[in-house]
């Protein structure tokens, strides 16, 4: 990816948090349990961590195998999405609660994807 494409998406990830994160706040608060609310939360923290990754590391993305970053970019949308469907489940339908499922996925791709953006780095 391109730098200014990087910085970008870091950027409209973070808005996208900051603005679920509010309504998760202010909207969702009394609407669903605190256990849910949690996972509200942790799926926009994650979020907001992972956009402010990719501006970080925009500096060296045309350097960066592009493969690398975008494995991250997908588990940090599979993690976040599947979390704040799985948090509404109790106001839309129970069976958003398969979307737990999908987290894993969304996860290990995270980890995979920054550990191996690291180690490019490394080998820089």
């Amino acid at each position: 990816m391109k730098t200014h494409q990087l910085i970008g998406l870091g950027c409209l990830m973070m808005a996208i948090s900051i603005a679920l994160g509010a309504m998760g706040a202010h909207t969702l608060e009394n609407a669903i349990s605190p256990r849910y609310l949690d996972v509200w939360k942790t799926a926009s923290l994650y979020f907001a961590l992972n956009g402010l990754g990719f501006m970080a590391i925009s500096g060296s993305a045309p350097c960066t195998k592009g493969m690398y970053i975008k494995i991250t970019i997908l588990g940090a949308f599979i993690f976040s999405v599947s979390l704040w469907f799985l948090a509404l489940n109790e106001l839309i339908s129970p069976a958003l609660r398969k979307l737990g499922a999908v987290t894993p996925i969304g996860g290990v791709l995270m980890i995979i994807g920054w550990t191996l953006i690291g180690i490019h780095q490394l080998r820089r």
